[in-house]
């Protein structure tokens, strides 16, 4: 279903499912008691309709034993395009122990992060919501240019000498508001 002059589609839960095991990294955001919100990006998998992240002994962990509400997000942009889709899943995470399920489901992840993970995390999906959106209308032109003749070969990337890093870096033009 397309939302009416949105230009995105509201998505049922087996294609929310379907697109998160397209990707390998989303995000896990929970609130503290102190009501500070905590985002991390993590590699994970699906198992059915759970999440499985592999995780240290650092604040996913924490949160999983607190037994803590959690969000996690994952999606894919087209910049090019201005297309994509995101999924949100609304649920619990538990930290599986050193359970057979836990070893079966350790070597399914991934993880990009150095360091020892041993710890599996499972969110339990109890609301999964998602949206995609299209292309605005008109067509997409693909252009494929052929050198002229007279134009020199370029150089690769490997044979041209390299710029010195203090050029290639601009300043921070921003800067830090202190309260």
């Amino acid at each position: 279903m397309i939302a009416a002059d949105e230009g995105f589609e509201i998505l049922d839960r087996a294609t929310c499912l379907e697109l998160l095991a397209t990707v390998q990294v989303g995000r896990l955001a929970w609130a503290t008691v102190d009501g500070r919100v905590h985002i991390r990006p993590v590699n994970y998998t699906l198992a059915g309709a759970d999440i499985i992240v592999r995780t240290g002994m650092g604040s996913i962990f924490a949160a999983a034993l607190a037994d803590l509400p959690v969000t996690f997000e994952a999606d894919d942009l087209e910049p090019a395009l201005e297309t994509g889709w995101s999924v949100v899943v609304f649920g619990t995470s538990e930290d599986l122990g050193s359970t057979t399920e836990a070893a079966a489901l350790r070597e399914s992840v991934r993880p990009w992060a150095r360091g020892s993970r041993p710890n599996v995390v499972r969110i339990r999906a109890c609301e999964v919501t998602g949206r995609r959106l299209h292309p605005r209308s008109g067509s997409i032109v693909v252009v494929h240019l052929e050198p002229d003749e007279e134009d020199p070969p370029l150089l690769d990337a490997a044979s041209q000498p390299a710029e010195p890093l203090e050029q290639r870096v601009q300043p921070d033009r921003c800067q830090r508001h202190e309260q």
